[in-house]
This record gives C-alpha cells, structure tokens and sequence, in this order.
C-alpha cells in the first residue's frame, strides 16, 4: 500500500483464485466423469446378469408350465367321469389321473440379480429407464403368484386330500413316482362311490379354478419375463 502496489497485488490475488477455482472444478468433472464411467460399466454388468438370469427363468417356467398343464388335463379328465358307471371307469387309469392332478414340481426362479439391484441400491443406476419399472412389476407379481401357490396348497391339504383318503389308494397312486414303498395295495377301495358323488366334483371344480388362477399369473409372468429379456438386450 505504501508503494502503491494495491492494484496490483489485488489482481495478482484474484488470478490466483480463479485459478484455483478452475483447478477445482476441473477435478470435479473428471470425478464426475470417472464416476460415470464406472457407472456405465457396473450398469452394463448389472444388465447382463439379468439378461442371463431371466433366460433361466423364462426356461423354468416352460417347465413348470408343462406339469401344470398336465395337472389340469388330468383333472378334468376326473371331473368328466363323474356320475361315470363301473364299466366305464374300469377302462381309465384313475391311479395315474389322481397322481398327475396333484403336480409335486416347485416354480423356483433365480433373483440374485434382482435381490443385488434392489438391496444394494443400485436402481438409481437406472433412474427413468424401462427396466426399473419393470423389475418393480416383477417383485409385485411375485408376491401376487406366490399367494395363487398357497391358496391352492391349502385347499389340497385341508380340503381336498382330507376328503379323498376314505375312497382312493395313495399308496398305488404314488407308484407312479417311483418310490420305495409304493405298490399294490391289499385293501384298495372300490373308486365307484367316489365318483358319485356331488362333493367330489365340487372340489374338482375348485381345484381347477385354482390351477386356472395360477395358469393366468404363469401368463403374466411369462410376458413380464419377455419384456425384461428384451431390455437387458446386450
């Protein structure tokens, strides 16, 4: 100040702060742009691991879907004889009808994927893209068929079962599994008073609006699969 340098000193400061400013918005983006890169990459991880994940899926389901099938074809072929005479009975393998219309096969579907993404907070990778939305379908849907399973578990094993037991054979329907203890039975009930009964067939219908309401979610979830297939496309 005594040699009237103010000015200049002032401007020699101002520069310096600028430049320090550049320099520190210079790191920024660069972070910025690292982090974007390696956000690109994990993204392009996370999509290729639900592609895969969702093509085993998308096979699981056709499997599933063929005992399901097989289940009902078995069923109505049940309900279709009933009020059935002893003649026409004895020329149907009703063991085998009852086995296949109680499907022992589970839907398990592979979500370490989805499980990643959600709990690890890795949508925000996604943010306004088609396949969080998607994935948000898929956790709801699976609450949805998971209750279909229950409902028709219960109605076979406190209703449907239960009622059976006094007029068929589990021993000689389970043969058709293969296990050990299966076999000819010596106390094999007559089939005939079954079938001629109205609470048989009542029960067969519930059971097949069951299986319906479960062939209607496999829909669902098999169209919701195609979709996420064809947008974790690499």
């Amino acid at each position: 100040m005594e040699t009237g340098k103010t000015g200049k000193y002032l401007k020699y400061a101002i520069g310096e702060i600028i430049l320090v400013m550049i320099g520190i918005l210079l790191a920024l983006q660069v972070n910025n742009w690292n982090q974007d890169r390696l956000n690109t990459i994990e993204k392009k991880e996370l999509l290729s691991k639900l592609h895969f994940e969702f093509k085993s899926n998308k096979k699981a389901i056709e499997t599933f879907r063929i005992a399901e099938d097989k289940a009902m074809s078995s069923s109505i072929e049940l309900i279709n004889l009933v009020g059935a005479t002893k003649q026409e009975l004895s020329k149907h393998n009703l063991d085998s009808l009852f086995f296949e219309s109680f499907p022992a096969n589970e839907l398990a579907f592979a979500n370490n994927a989805v499980n990643d993404i959600v709990q690890n907070g890795h949508l925000n990778l996604f943010k306004d893209e088609e396949i969080t939305t998607l994935l948000y379908q898929w956790n709801s849907l699976s609450e949805i068929r998971k209750t279909r399973f229950e409902k028709l578990d219960l109605w076979n094993n406190e209703q449907f079962i239960p009622f059976l037991l006094p007029f068929i054979s589990m021993r000689e329907m389970d043969k058709y599994s293969n296990y050990k203890w299966t076999g000819k039975s010596k106390v094999k009930p007559d089939y005939y008073p079954l079938f001629q009964k109205v609470e048989f067939e009542n029960l067969l219908d519930n059971s097949l609006w069951l299986h319906q309401q479960i062939v209607e979610r496999l829909n669902e979830t098999e169209k919701l699969i195609d979709e996420i297939i064809n947008a974790t496309k690499p």
